[in-house]
Order: structure tokens, then C-alpha cells, then sequence
């Protein structure tokens, strides 16, 4: 009689797949495992072999077996999970994910594997909340911080975003799969060479080179370097599973090189690539700006109405409290300053001058703000940090005590508190910028039209320049762009409520300047490009500037830039053109039942309905 034969031991099929054979190590987990069934280590590496071969339905089927026979185990339903996924079923994936947890809800690799997949799914919200689970638990989890960041980023969350990516420059390579969402995380953070260093060096790696150039070239299109992005793109080795990625830059490209009717086409191509992922509404809105280009109104309008639709799914997770018709998203509009408050307002003695002061630029979104930024950091004496919400900073420093409360206390503050707002806001200011001596900072953001009560209470000498734009176009332009934040989100989600938050703020602003009788120099769009030199010159004198010429030269000091963070960063390296004057007037018909909401404005600026 025969001796029967030796039963592999774990230790061998190990060493097998660590030295890449799984279809050995399979030969040798099937020999144990048809000596003995029951054997839960033999199964796992089986699973383990099948996965490694891409025989993802047969792992499944082992993983499955694995949580009947040791169902409090929660590793099976994890790699259940997994190999599910591998095959397409997501759904199925996401119920063994969930099923493992409900078992140890403090398992970080489970954590992080339901998050990324539900980044998978479009959930932007959910995966924010798994991946900062998960890394409190453990830190050291690529994914976790990687998807995490992403979906920080999607969701408005900018500092959880930065926070996750902290010490990423010192990260060994992660492979093929991570390293290009990494770079794409980097970017999002404005992290720009370190993300651009981080792809190049991925190209060097055969299995990754074709995403890496794509996700390059992605890059170089959002920093206007766009002959180098259109070249990377040509060289790129692509498959399947890169095409939605690759229609997207290609409708990107094509748009601005004016090619309107390509851009369309391959909008709608990429989504319907997309299939049921087609979620992110950022694609909607680009297709709907290339059916502007072409004229084409109703196509537009049915592309933000999808695109509206799905940015209000994610808001509602968000900001559930803004979901009601009635809610004000710009809840801060309902808290002004009343003239006998102001006139409690303790004297500073300690206020800055116009020239230590910042430079501030406002105005509703949409109406030329990152124009004037760019206009005003061509000058060699000025220096601008993009949009920061640093203002609100100061805001929240000055509530941190529950003691006062903003605007209603701004008459409590005395000397010594308003130097430290200001040191607060000068703190934020150098973590981003290093302004050197004799420089002004610009500040630029839209909505600090809403702040002028702090404005004025630490800067009351501040040169201010409101930017203006006919309401129409602005409502439009409003209306067609893609924003992360979620209050701004409801606010843009129909041209009814949109056209109200507008007049709202517009009100509150001609309140408080009336009040407080600030340095303002009121400049409308229109004007800029009707006559740059004369605009550019009353602008200079506002500011005390010395000379406007540099102003003029704008177009090229953006391109030399590079990254630009606002939506605007592709039309700021333009020339000045009048394209987008009286757009409105096409969509008259949607806006029609709004002019009264907007006539006010249209009144006090000049502008004809």
C-alpha cells in the first residue's frame, strides 16, 4: 500500500504566493484542502490564488463558504466583499461590507475598503465619513487618506482634505492603482508640483504609464498648459477602462480650442460611457457650457437641470436643514447692522492705513472678481493669495468664546480686541503668501460682499473694489457653474431661488455701505472691456498705484501663474472679449420670471432689462 501523499503546509503555499506563483500555490491549497475540507487556512489561501489569477467569482464562492462556516469571523465577509466587487457586483460587495462591520465596526481595512467603494458609487459623502473613520484607527492606510481627501475635497471640506494628505512627499510609491488618485488629490489641494512630480515619476512604470500621462495631461490643461497637455494626451497608451477619463479631457480640450460641436459630442459620449456612474455633475455642467458655445439653449438647460439635480442629492446629505423652498443659504444676509449699533462702535486709534491695510475684491460670484485679481497681482507693489475665506477665520475667532456673537457684539469690541482679529487674519494670511516689504495683499473673494461689517470694523481704511456684472448674466453664469459648496449648491439649484439670494445680498451690501460710508470703487464688467485703459486708470487711482500699465498686462502674468483655483482659470488667460455681455438675453425666456427679483439691482448699476 502506497503512503498518501504529503499535505502541503501553509508555510509552503505561502512562500509560493509570495514568490508570484499562485497557480502553484492553487495546485497546493487544492491538495490540502481535498484532504481536508474543513480546513479554513487552506480555503483562504485558495481564495487568495483564485484572486491572484483574477478568478474572482471562484474566490467568491470560497469567501462565501468561509462566512457559513466561521460567520463571526469578519475577514471573510471582508474579502467576500473584495472579490465581489472584482466581479462587477457592487451591490453584493457593499452588503458584505457592511455585514462584516455590523460584526466589528472597528476594523480599518473594511473601513477603507466600503469607502472607496462607495467612491466608486458616487457617494462623495459616506466615503468622506468611512475614510476618516478608518484613519483614525490607522494612519498608515493609503486608501484611506487618498479617497478620504478626494471626497473631502467633493464635499467643500478643504481642510480634511489637506489634513490627510499631510507628509505625502515622504510616501514610497503605492503602485499603479493608488498613485494616480494621489496625484489627482495632490492637485485638488493645489499641491501642483508635487502632484506633476509624482505622475512623471510614474511614467516610468510600464503597467502605469498611459494613466499616469492622462492624469498629466489633466493636470496641464488646469494650469493652461495646454500644447504640453494635448502632446502628453497623443502619446498615451490607453485602455478600456481609461476611456471615460479620456473622453472627459478630450471634450475639455476640444472646447477650448473652440471646437464647441467636438466638445458636445464628446460629453455625451463620456457619459454615456459612464453608464449608471454617470453621477458627477461636474460632466453635466461642462456639457452644458459646450451646448452654450453652440448656441444650443434647450440642450444646455436639460444638462443643469440633470446636473442641478444630482448636486442636490449630495446638498440634502449635507445640509439638510437648506432642502426647504423658504431657507436662506445665505442665512448671514438676514443679520445686519442697524445704525444705532454702529454708532456704539468704539473709535480704533490703532487702525492700519489704506496702504497697511489689504486690498479687498468683492461682488456676487460671477461678476469679473478673478479678472481684477489677476489684473491686480500683474502689479509689481501687489501680491494676491487667490479666493481664501480667511475673513470668516476672524469671524469665528471672535465667537470662540460664546460670549459675542457676529454681527450683533461688533459694538463691544474695543481696541485690544480688534488687534487681535487682525493678527488672527494676518496669521492666516502668511501661512499662504510671504509678502515682502512694501508689498499689499489682495484679498479676493466674491462673497465677502457679505463681511463688510468685519470689513470695516478691523480694515475701515481698506481700498475696496465691488465688481459688476448685469444680474442677468450674472444669474446665468451662476446658474451653469459647477460649485462644491453645499450651501451654494442650493442656492444655484433653480434660477428662482438663485435670483432672490442675489438680491438679497446686493441689498445688504447697499445697506452697509451706506452705513459705514467705506472706500469703495464701484467697476462694472462691461466697462473693463469697453475701455481697459480708462478702467485700468481709475482703478490705479483708487488704490493709489503709481502706475496702470502693468495692470493692462494681466493675460500674461495668469499664464505664467499656473494654477488658478477659481472656476475662471481657463478665461482669465484670454483675451479680453465680449462673448459672454448679454448672454442672457438668449435664456430670456427662463429668466423671464425673475426680472422682477432682479430689477432693483438692475436700477442702481445701470443696467437695462
Amino acid at each position: 500500500m502506497s503512503e498518501p501523499t504529503p499535505k502541503p503546509s501553509n508555510a509552503d503555499i505561502v512562500g509560493l504566493l509570495q514568490a508570484g506563483d499562485a497557480a502553484a500555490a492553487e495546485r497546493a491549497a487544492r491538495a490540502r484542502t481535498d484532504q481536508d475540507p474543513s480546513d479554513s487556512q487552506g480555503l483562504v489561501l485558495l481564495a487568495i490564488s483564485l484572486s491572484m489569477l483574477s478568478r474572482f467569482q471562484e474566490a467568491a464562492d470560497i469567501y462565501r463558504k468561509l462566512t457559513e462556516v466561521e460567520p463571526e469571523e469578519t475577514s471573510h465577509y471582508h474579502n467576500l466583499g473584495t472579490s465581489l466587487r472584482e466581479t462587477g457586483d457592487l451591490a453584493g460587495a457593499e452588503e458584505k461590507y457592511r455585514q462584516g462591520l455590523s460584526i466589528n465596526p472597528y476594523d480599518p481595512p473594511a473601513l477603507a475598503s466600503l469607502g472607496t467603494l462607495r467612491w466608486q458609487q458616487g457617494d462623495a459623502v459616506e466615503t468622506r465619513q468611512l475614510m476618516q473613520a478608518a484613519f483614525q484607527l490607522d494612519q498608515g492606510l493609503p486608501e484611506a487618506r487618498i479617497y478620504g481627501a478626494l471626497a473631502a475635497h467633493e464635499c467643500a471640506d478643504t481642510e480634511t482634505a489637506k489634513q490627510l494628505l499631510q507628509g505625502s512627499e515622504d510616501w514610497p510609491y503605492l503602485g499603479h492603482v493608488f498613485e494616480p488618485d494621489l496625484a489627482t488629490a495632490l492637485m485638488q489641494v493645489e499641491r501642483t508640483d508635487d502632484a506633476e512630480q509624482r505622475l512623471r515619476n510614474l511614467m516610468a512604470h510600464p503597467e502605469a504609464s498611459g494613466v499616469a500621462r492622462l492624469r498629466l495631461a489633466s493636470q496641464l490643461e488646469r494650469v493652461n498648459r495646454i500644447e504640453e497637455a494635448e502632446a502628453l494626451l497623443a502619446d498615451a497608451q490607453l485602455g478600456p477602462e481609461d476611456r471615460e477619463e479620456e473622453l472627459g479631457l478630450r471634450a475639455a480640450l476640444a472646447q477650448r480650442g473652440g471646437k464647441h460641436q467636438e466638445a458636445v459630442t464628446l460629453y455625451r459620449s463620456m457619459l454615456e460611457s459612464a453608464g449608471k456612474k454617470a453621477t458627477k455633475a461636474p460632466a453635466w455642467f461642462a456639457l452644458a457650457k459646450a451646448c452654450d458655445s453652440m448656441k444650443d439653449v434647450a440642450g444646455a438647460m436639460e444638462a443643469l437641470t440633470t446636473a442641478h439635480d444630482i448636486q442636490m442629492a449630495q446638498a440634502a446629505k449635507l445640509v439638510p436643514e437648506l432642502m426647504a423652498a423658504d431657507s436662506n443659504p445665505l442665512s448671514i444676509t438676514s443679520y445686519p447692522v442697524n445704525k444705532d449699533a454702529h454708532e456704539r462702535w468704539i473709535v480704533d486709534p490703532s487702525a492700519p492705513s489704506a496702504q497697511d491695510s489689504p486690498i479687498f475684491i468683492v461682488g456676487f460670484p460671477r461678476s469679473g472678481t478673478t479678472l481684477l485679481e489677476q489684473m491686480l497681482d500683474a502689479h509689481p507693489g501687489l501680491r494676491s493669495m487667490d479666493e481664501r475665506a480667511f475673513l470668516q477665520d476672524v469671524i469665528a475667532r471672535m465667537q470662540e468664546s460664546g460670549e459675542r456673537q457676529y454681527p450683533e457684539d461688533l459694538d463691544k469690541l474695543e481696541a485690544e480686541d480688534l488687534e487681535t482679529l487682525r493678527k488672527t487674519y494676518w496669521n492666516c494670511v502668511r501661512n499662504v503668501v510671504d509678502l515682502k516689504p512694501g508689498e499689499r495683499l489682495v484679498d479676493k473673494n466674491p462673497l465677502n460682499i457679505l463681511r463688510l461689517p468685519m470689513i470695516h470694523r478691523i480694515f475701515p481704511n481698506a481700498r475696496i473694489v465691488l465688481a459688476l456684472r448685469h444680474p442677468c448674466d450674472v444669474i446665468l453664469s451662476n446658474y451653469m457653474q459647477s460649485f462644491r459648496a453645499p450651501a451654494f449648491q442650493v442656492l444655484c439649484s433653480t434660477l428662482d431661488r438663485l435670483s432672490r439670494g442675489y438680491a438679497n445680498a446686493m441689498d445688504f451690501w447697499v445697506r452697509h455701505v451706506a452705513l459705514f460710508k467705506p472706500a469703495v470703487l464701484e467697476l462694472r464688467y462691461e466697462d473693463l472691456l469697453e475701455d481697459v485703459v480708462a478702467q485700468t486708470r481709475r482703478i490705479a487711482e483708487h488704490l493709489e498705484l503709481s502706475d496702470a500699465k502693468a495692470l493692462e498686462k494681466f493675460q500674461e502674468h495668469a499664464r505664467a501663474k499656473g494654477f488658478i483655483s477659481t472656476p475662471s482659470y481657463a478665461q482669465v488667460v484670454e483675451p479680453l472679449n465680449k462673448k459672454a455681455v448679454g448672454r442672457w438675453q438668449r435664456y430670456r425666456e427662463y429668466l423671464e420670471p425673475v426680472l422682477p427679483a432682479l430689477e432693483p439691482a438692475m436700477k442702481r448699476w445701470g443696467y437695462e432689462s
